[in-house]
């Protein structure tokens, strides 16, 4: 299978697991969304359009958190493999969980020290 062509199977699954969590199919949308939970080098809203026209697959780091964002497998999302179920399976209550931990990996090193703080002493009840 040639590059081009696995950039454009990665966009329609992509283009999928957003429609199928009921986010729009949109850049800006998708670039806002992704860099809220993304603790690196933010994505530009060219970026998420070059993901989602079929133009770019994004690296492995960044394909996780589309993957637990989506609640979708890694594997199914980058490669599309059948043999690989679609859904991790998460369930609905732990799905907020996720969220809660992908915005704490944006947050700052000083605030995150006080969270884990704050955990300790709630542990310690």
């Amino acid at each position: 299978m040639s590059s081009q062509q696995e950039k454009k199977l990665f966009s329609e699954r992509l283009k999928e697991a957003l429609q199928n969590a009921k986010h729009p199919i949109s850049p800006t949308y998708l670039s806002k969304e992704f860099n809220h939970r993304y603790d690196g080098q933010p994505i530009s809203v060219q970026s998420a359009n070059n993901w989602l026209l079929g133009k770019a697959i994004p690296n492995q780091d960044k394909l996780a958190i589309l993957a637990i964002w989506l609640n979708v497998s890694n594997q199914w999302l980058r490669f599309g493999d059948e043999n690989i179920n679609h859904s991790v399976q998460i369930a609905e209550h732990d799905v907020g969980d996720l969220d809660y931990y992908l915005k704490f990996r944006s947050l700052k090193k000083n605030h995150k020290d006080i969270i884990k703080k704050l955990i300790d002493e709630l542990n310690q009840l």
